[in-house]
Formats: structure tokens, C-alpha cells, sequence
């Protein structure tokens, strides 16, 4: 470096301090600007350039409740509801409140009818000296037509003050809100006021009960089983209480967002996580399901005989994550239970599975992370993106996890790109990706035939019964929810991919010899119908696939644990070397006769039901697709039927007579046991009643199906002009919204404005 050079450096640190102050007050502000353009400013210094340089004597707003930290409990009092907050001025001069109101609106119904808000003494606006305080009154009156039967929402609070903001700086007062929260009570107390919460966390006693058996080195294993068998009869007849309370004709217009039996509280403050969950018209079927299949499962697990702690244990924590899933409100938390679900199967499979476990469990466990990545991709730009609102208890956050606020965003209007490509796009993709591996969908779906196979008899009913279903469950609540117009955008390829889904699947399951892979690959090609329900976008459409989902849980819960009966009896599911079972156990040939015809579709039977819905709601569409949808149909009855006759018709095979596994029952096919029967027994009579009368389904999923129809697939004018009148409370209410939001952009651009 030359002498000259040095010199000018020199000369260029030696400047005057008041030289350096001035041309920092000139960049800073620039630097600033700079970054409050692109979005990169630091917090704290945004707020202080946002705050007047002379405020002078100004109110600061406060808001207190009573305990601080939580939502505002309104009491009964009479027939209505009634709490308070404090509004406080801890500034030197006065606060000017100009607006007390209840965070709602007739195009976004964030609560229920009858909410108002209101300072002590009537008025919605006031003037407090400093230091003064003034109470706000939160009244919930129970009106005609009131169905929610628990409340939460915000108070919003507008004045002209300055307000702390972050690390203490004083800003210009944003909005400030105030949480509320009323529970008028399902009739059981605590247990209904938490039933989704005992739901999930009752399979957990099981979990601690396991471990102190270890610790104290208790012996009698067996008593495990009946421990799990009676956790999990528990939670199917608190699932029948929640079937019976649950509100058929509750919407979105009845508040809540449409959820019923909420809990909701900040789980993790300085992520903006909250403990979120409820059910809908969209979740309540898996949740009953769920309860069910778990029942059955732990049935069928007494065919498990070694290191019986461990088993049960990771039964109880399994069943735990899947009820989680389905009622988790919080991406946050919906994606903690999904991945809860992941080590218990991985160990279900890989210690007390068939002889290639160790493989399938392998596979099963990368296929479902990978999945997991794509989603938690999604969840975090979410996040990122969410912008303003406020968590439960009214702390106002520019981060949120929670679905019904982030459904209020509209994505698409922000225009957001991910390497050049439209987000929406994008983010729809990764979160497709992560549940169709799940349904499984072809080609994710490798993992499947193995893990089936080599799964025991429970945890293959569990596999089929519910853990396919949170695949179209979630592209239901989060892609359909969020990102309407990325779904309309993707919709024929996700018709495509069910087709695809219901031919393939077929074509292998009448090629395959062992009886356990063909049901496996019979549920690829029975997925395949959701899939393309879902890619019709049409109210039949989405109320099929529902169905769709629970019949098919039903009908493969009866087949995976029918087979694992003949497998228990002689280690072996080769349907070649079966034949002429019908003379040696009649009454187990009627059952898996009965279940293929379910399979296949047989009209009365509830498998029928799916398919039909499904054809008729895509039909409108996607004809060609449709009519090749309808060939998998006849290639579901073709490998039923072939493999019924294979194993059960024609004469018996005598070398069965010598078989070591038979000796103990004088060679010949022991009967289906009472245990087993008991087992199948309670899916085989809802295949049937549903078969004859499905109405008890319908009018659980049919609002629900109605409502992410809206979110998608916007009815235009003439389509609500001449929709039939809805009978129910709200139903008025129902079709106004409906034309209110036709005008608004397919971003939900308008809704964003009540945020």
C-alpha cells in the first residue's frame, strides 16, 4: 500500500467527532427507511422512528385482567355471561378512548351472536386523566339462536395513547386487545368442558402406568393388556358422548370459527404457539373413528405375547398422536402430534413385526420424515408470513401458527414468490407432498405393502383405520383452509393422481398371492377415490371423501383383522395354499365374505356409499376420469371375488391335517374365537346400518363439507339465489355470508380487513 494511501486513511480516521455525528444522523435515517421498505428493519428501531419526536404529555394505555396473562373469564350471571378489564393511563398526560368493540364482523363471525363490549356506564369512548382507570364490560346474552356453548375472542380497545412496544420503547398506540373467554357448559362439567384433551392424554396413563410397572419390577404383563383394552373402552364411550353433544347445524356464522368443544391457551409465549384444538364437521368423524379403531386394536393386540410393556406402551403413545392430529387448531401443534406418531409405529413395526421388520419399519420411518420436512417447510413460511393479530389472551404478535387466523390472510394478494415461482404455489406443493405419502399416493406409496405386511395384526388395523386418513385429512384442514386458490390451481392433477391411485392399486391387488399385501394394495386403490373426490372441489365431492374416509376405516380394520385370525392359526397368509376353508370355519368364511362385499362396493353395505358420492360429485368435472375411475370398481370386485374363491371354495386340502400348528386342535381350522369376533363385531354392524342408512354419517360431515366447499369453489349469485332455504338457526345468516364474501377476492382479501 503506498505512502499516500496510508496518509488519506489516516486523515479519514482523525475526523472531527461532530463531522462523524452529523454524518451518521444522515445515515441512519436512510439506512433505516431502507429497511423499513424491504421489511428488514429491527424491531425496536422501527418503533422508536415510528414514535413522534415530541410527544409531550401523553396517556399511555394499559390493559389489566384479572389473572394477568389469560383471557378474561365472563361468569354466568342469570341467563348471560358477564366479566370485566381495566383500562388504565400510566402516561403523564390524558388518554382518549375512542373505541371499545367486540373483534367481529357480519362477513367474519370471529364469535358468537349476542357478545357486546362497553365501559362501565354505558358509552364506548371516554377520557382518563393520569393515573385514572376505567372497567370495560364484556356481556354475553344468551339470544334466540345462540348455539355456541363456549365463547373466545378479543375486545379491541383504540385510543390516541402511546403504549410500550418491544424492549420498552414507547410507540404510537396500535390497536390493543383483550381476550375473553365463556363456557355455558355441555352438561358433564370439567370432563365436557376438556373432552378432547382427556380424549388425547388418556392413552397417556398407560404410558406412566407401563413405566411404573418397570420400575417396580411387576411381573403380570397380562394385566397390561386389559389396562389398555379398558383405557382405550373408555375413550370410545367418551367418543359416543361427543357424537351425541355435537351441534349437526353449527357453522361459521355461529361463531367460534365454526369449532366446537374448544380449548385454547398460549402454550409457548415467545414463539406465539398456542394449545389450540376443537373439532368441525370436518374432524369430528376421525375423531369418533379413531376412538373405535383404537378399541379394536388393542382387541387385537392380545395375539402380541413378548415384552408386553414395551408393546403397550407404544400403543397408548401412538393413539395419543392420532387423536392429536385431529384436533390441533395450531400448525405448531398439529405437526408436534404428527411426528409423535412416528416413533411408536417405527418401533410397532421393527421390534414386534414379521421377518423383514426391520426394513419396513426403515422405510416407513424415512418415507414419513421426508414428508414431515416438506410440511414443516410449509408451517414455518406460514409463520414467518403471518402478520398482524393477536394470540388468546389479546398479546398482539406478528407470528401466529394458528389456522383460523391464518386462514383470514390472503395469501395470494401478497404476491410472495419462492425462486421466481408464486408461493401459494409452492407451499402448496411441499404440504401435498408431505400428506400424500401419508394417504399413500402413487408413487409415495412403497412404504406401504411392507409396513402392512410386516406390522402385527393391531398396528395394521391402526395403519389402515386411521393413519391413511390424516393424508387427505390434512390437505383438507391446511391446503384446502389456506390456500384456496392454490388448490383450484392443482386440482386436476390431484383428480389425475387418485385415478392413477385407483388403478394401479387394483392391478397390483389381484396379483398378489399373500392375503395381507393384497388388502394393503386394495387401500392404495381405495384412497385413490378420496383423492379424486377432493380434486372434483365439488360439495359432493368433499362430503365423499369424508365418507369416504370412515367407511374405508371401518372395512379395512374388519379385513387386516380377519386376516391376522387365519395367520394366528397357522403362520401363514399364501392364498394358494388355502382352499375349501368354508367347511372348517363357516362362520369366519361369512365375515370375510361379508367384508369383500364391503370392500367391493356392494350396495347396502357403507363401502358403497363412498365410491358413489365420489362419481357423482367428480363426474360434472372430470367425465373421462371418471369413467376410468369407474373400471377400478370391476378390478375391486375381480381380486375380491378371485381370492374368496381361492381360499374358501372347492374342496380342503388334506396336507393341512399334518400341520404342526394344527396339532393342538386335532389338524383341522379352530373357529373364530369370542375374542376375535368381539373384535370385528362392532365394525361389521356399522358397515351394515350405515350400508342401509348412512344419515348418521351425513349429518355429522355434511356442514362441514359445505363449508370448505365455500373456502374453495365460491358460489356465484345465481347459484345462492337458487340454493334451497336451510331450515336451521343461522341458515339465513348462512346464505347472506355466502353472497357477502362472493365479492371479495379469492384471497379473502376482504376478510383481512377485520384482523
Amino acid at each position: 500500500m503506498s505512502k499516500l494511501s496510508l496518509a488519506s486513511m489516516r486523515r479519514r480516521f482523525t475526523l472531527s467527532r461532530s463531522a462523524r455525528s452529523t454524518s451518521m444522523k444522515l445515515l441512519i435515517p436512510l439506512l433505516v427507511a431502507l429497511s423499513v421498505v424491504l421489511g428488514a428493519a429491527p424491531p425496536a428501531l422501527a418503533q422508536t422512528l415510528d414514535a413522534p419526536r415530541a410527544l409531550g404529555p401523553r396517556g399511555q394505555i394499559a390493559l389489566r385482567a384479572e389473572p394477568p396473562g389469560a383471557p378474561v373469564e365472563l361468569a354466568a350471571s342469570g341467563p348471560d355471561h358477564v366479566g370485566s378489564f381495566t383500562i388504565e393511563n400510566r402516561g403523564d398526560g390524558p388518554l382518549k378512548v375512542t373505541r371499545v368493540i367486540v373483534r367481529t364482523s357480519p362477513e367474519d363471525p370471529r364469535v358468537p351472536p349476542g357478545v357486546s363490549a362497553e365501559l362501565e356506564g354505558g358509552g364506548t369512548s371516554a377520557t382518563l386523566a393520569p393515573g385514572d382507570s376505567r372497567k370495560v364490560v364484556v356481556r354475553w346474552r344468551r339470544t334466540a339462536g345462540v348455539r355456541a356453548r363456549e365463547l373466545y375472542g378479543h375486545v379491541v380497545v383504540e385510543s390516541d395513547a402511546v403504549a410500550a412496544g418491544a424492549a420498552g420503547v414507547l410507540e404510537v398506540a396500535r390497536t390493543l386487545a383483550m381476550g375473553i373467554h365463556a363456557e355455558r357448559g355441555t352438561g358433564l362439567g370439567f370432563v365436557g368442558d376438556h373432552i378432547l384433551s382427556i380424549l388425547t392424554f388418556l392413552p397417556l396413563l398407560g404410558v406412566v402406568a407401563v413405566f411404573l410397572a418397570h420400575l417396580l419390577r411387576y411381573q403380570d404383563d397380562r394385566k397390561l393388556r386389559l389396562m389398555t383394552v379398558v383405557l382405550m373402552g373408555v375413550n370410545l364411550v367418551l367418543a359416543a358422548w361427543l357424537y351425541a353433544q355435537f351441534d349437526r347445524g353449527f357453522t361459521r356464522v355461529d361463531g367460534n370459527d365454526g369449532y366446537q368443544f374448544i380449548e385454547h391457551g398460549v402454550w409457548i409465549r415467545s414463539l406465539s404457539v398456542e394449545y389450540f384444538v376443537g373439532v368441525d364437521g370436518v374432524s369430528i368423524s376421525m375423531v369418533l373413528l379413531t376412538a373405535l379403531i383404537a378399541f379394536v386394536g388393542a382387541l387385537a393386540s392380545y395375539s402380541v405375547h413378548d415384552q408386553l410393556k414395551g408393546y403397550f406402551a407404544m400403543y397408548n403413545l401412538l393413539v395419543t398422536g392420532m387423536f392429536g392430529v385431529f384436533i390441533a387448531l395450531d400448525l405448531f401443534l398439529f405437526f408436534v402430534f404428527w411426528e409423535v406418531m412416528l416413533l411408536p409405529m417405527y418401533f410397532l413395526i421393527g421390534i414386534w413385526g414379521g421377518p423383514r421388520r426391520e426394513y419396513a419399519a426403515i422405510k416407513f420411518f424415512l418415507y414419513t420424515l421426508a414428508g414431515s420436512v416438506f410440511m414443516l417447510l410449509a408451517f414455518i413460511w406460514f409463520y414467518l408470513n403471518a402478520g398482524h393479530t393477536y394470540l388468546v389472551d389479546g398479546q398482539a404478535t406478528e407470528r401466529i401458527f394458528s389456522i383460523p387466523e391464518l386462514s383470514r390472510v390472503a395469501w395470494t394478494a401478497q404476491g410472495l414468490t419462492i425462486l421466481g415461482v408464486a408461493a401459494v404455489k409452492v407451499v402448496w406443493i411441499w404440504l401435498f407432498i408431505g400428506f400424500a405419502i401419508k394417504i399413500p399416493m402413487f408413487p409415495f406409496h412403497t412404504w406401504l405393502p411392507d409396513a402392512h405386511v410386516e406390522a402385527p395384526t393391531a398396528i395394521s388395523v391402526i395403519l389402515a383405520g386411521v393413519l391413511l386418513k390424516m393424508g387427505t385429512y390434512g390437505i383438507l384442514r391446511i391446503n384446502f383452509t389456506l390456500l384456496p386458490e392454490a388448490t383450484q390451481w392443482a386440482a386436476p392433477a390431484m383428480a389425475a393422481f387418485g385415478v392413477v391411485n385407483i388403478l394401479y392399486g387394483a392391478f397390483c391387488a389381484m396379483a398378489q398371492s399373500d392375503l395381507k399385501k393384497l388388502v394393503a394394495y386394495s387401500s392404495v386403490s381405495h384412497m385413490g377415490f378420496t383423492l379424486l373426490a377432493l380434486g372434483a372441489m365439488t360439495p359432493q365431492g368433499i362430503e365423499a371423501c369424508l365418507v369416504q374416509m370412515f367407511n374405508h376405516g371401518l372395512i379395512t380394520g374388519m379385513l387386516f383383522t380377519l386376516v391376522g385370525v387365519v395367520y394366528d392359526r397357522v403362520h401363514t397368509r399364501d392364498i394358494d395354499r388355502f382352499g375349501g376353508l368354508a367347511s372348517e370355519m363357516p362362520l369366519y368364511t361369512a365375515l370375510v365374505g361379508f367384508a369383500f362385499m364391503a370392500s367391493l362396493g356392494l350396495p347396502g353395505l357403507s363401502g358403497f356409499w363412498g365410491e358413489a358420492m365420489t362419481f357423482i360429485g367428480a363426474f360434472a368435472r372430470y367425465r373421462a376420469l371418471t369413467i376410468l375411475a369407474a373400471i377400478g370398481v370391476i378390478l375391486t370386485a375381480a381380486y375380491h371375488l378371485w381370492a374368496l374363491q381361492r381360499m374358501f371354495l372347492g374342496s380342503f386340502r388334506a396336507s393341512w391335517r399334518q400341520s404342526k400348528y394344527l396339532e393342538p386342535f386335532g389338524g383341522k381350522f379352530p373357529e373364530i374365537s369370542g375374542r376375535e369376533l368381539a373384535s370385528i363385531a362392532p365394525l361389521a354392524a356399522l358397515v351394515l346400518v350405515l350400508g342401509f342408512w348412512p344419515r348418521p354419517l351425513l349429518s355429522l360431515i355434511d356442514r362441514g363439507a359445505l363449508e370448505v366447499h365455500r373456502l374453495v369453489d365460491r358460489p356465484g349469485q345465481s347459484q345462492i339465489a337458487g340454493a334451497p332455504s336451510v331450515d336451521s338457526a343461522g341458515g339465513a345468516a348462512y346464505a347472506v355470508v355466502g353472497a357477502a364474501e362472493e365479492g371479495a377476492s379469492q384471497g379473502q382479501g376482504a376478510l383481512a380487513s377485520a384482523r
